[in-house]
C-alpha cells in the first residue's frame, strides 16, 4: 500500500523528528566499579560501609572561556543510580578550547544526598570537550569496606546473603 501524498508530512516527522536530541556543548559519560578494601567486587552498593546510594560527577574546569561552565554543579542530572555503574550527562558541557580541560571525578553519595567521605575516589583525569561529542572515561574505582551483614560469597564478591 502507497501512502497518500497528504501523509508525507506525516512520516517524515515521525522518521525525522522523534530521534533528536538537544545539543548544546558536549556530553562527558563515566562508568565506576566497587571494591571491597581487600580488593573483592561489591556488586550490591548497598554492601558498602557506608551504603551507596548514587554516584555524582564532578567538573572542574581549567581554562578562561569555560570557567563558567555550571553543567554539574549541583545537578540531579550529575547524579547516577550506584547499581548502574555508568552514567552521562545532557549534551550541554561547554566544549573546551586549546589549552582547556576538565577535571573529572567522581565522588560516592549517601541515601540522605550527602557525599560520603568514607569511600575512597580516584583523583580526577583531565580531559577535553568537544561540541556534540561524548567524552568517554575510564572506569573510576571506588573502594569502601563490605558491610558487615554482607558476606564474602564463594566467588569473593561482598553480597548480601
Amino acid at each position: 500500500m502507497t501512502p497518500t501524498p497528504a501523509a508525507w508530512p506525516l512520516i517524515a516527522l515521525l522518521l525525522f523528528g522523534g530521534g533528536c536530541v538537544k545539543i548544546d556543548g558536549g556530553a562527558v559519560e563515566i562508568s565506576w566499579v566497587v571494591r571491597s578494601t581487600s580488593g573483592s567486587a561489591i556488586t550490591d552498593c548497598s554492601c558498602a560501609d557506608p551504603a551507596i546510594d548514587k554516584v555524582r560527577l564532578k567538573l572542574v574546569a581549567i581554562g578562561p572561556s569555560i570557567q563558567d561552565n555550571k553543567s554539574c554543579a549541583g545537578e540531579a542530572q550529575c547524579d547516577f543510580p550506584c547499581q548502574r555503574q555508568t552514567g552521562s550527562t545532557a549534551f550541554d558541557v561547554k566544549p573546551t578550547q586549546a589549552g582547556e580541560s576538565y577535571e573529572i571525578s567522581v565522588v560516592a553519595v549517601g541515601v540522605d544526598g550527602t557525599e560520603l567521605e568514607g569511600v575512597m575516589t580516584p583523583a580526577p583525569i583531565l580531559r577535553s570537550v568537544s561540541e556534540g561529542q561524548p567524552t568517554e572515561v575510564e572506569a573510576f574505582q571506588l573502594v569502601a569496606p563490605c558491610r558487615a551483614e554482607c558476606v564474602m560469597n564463594g566467588s569473593g564478591v561482598c553480597a548480601r546473603p
